[in-house]
């Protein structure tokens, strides 16, 4: 088996690796200074992928963006991917935040049918949501009312129709 090899930029001491890898906030950049740091300690790649959790090819990756850029290039990768793209242009969307503002919609297949008759775009369904949620609108809906409720009643008690009954006492 091969010894790992890095030239170690004079900045990333040990202490300084460590320092960054306490004050990172997001998770998987922490988890990559974590591995960098034990690395950099005298630890193998074994070790390090054993503390961090990961894949052995993942500390392998790594040390490949270190050894391309340093410390900047091993934080400069986000996982994940862009999702598909939107069907709307970002005109379309924000003619549809202008609509909805105006009370064009009162349901999501209310936005979903001027979205099909104004661009021709057929959304399916579930995917209006996405789109919504996108540009930032939440459709109102009424409270909830309970299948035994008796409207009737609560109504007559509102305008209060209801004589209460007396309470005798003692």
């Amino acid at each position: 088996m091969r010894r790992l090899t890095i030239e170690w930029s004079p900045e990333d001491t040990p202490e300084a690796l460590q320092a960054r890898y306490r004050n990172e906030k997001q998770v998987d950049v922490r988890t990559r200074l974590q591995a960098l740091w034990l690395l950099r300690s005298g630890r193998s790649m074994g070790e390090a992928r054993d503390v961090v959790g990961v894949h052995y090819r993942s500390v392998q990756r790594w040390v490949s963006w270190y050894r391309r850029g340093g410390v900047t290039e091993v934080c400069s990768h986000h996982g994940g991917g862009h999702g598909k793209p939107s069907w709307l242009s970002p005109e379309q969307e924000s003619q549809v935040a202008a609509q909805a503002c105006t009370g064009a919609f009162t349901t999501a297949e209310d936005a979903r049918r001027w979205i099909s008759e104004q661009f021709e775009i057929t959304y399916s369904p579930k995917g209006i949501y996405g789109l919504l949620h996108r540009v930032r609108l939440r459709l109102k809906v009424p409270r909830p009312i309970h299948v035994q409720a008796d409207l009737k009643a609560q109504e007559e008690w509102k305008k209060g129709d209801v004589l209460q009954p007396s309470v005798q006492l003692g």
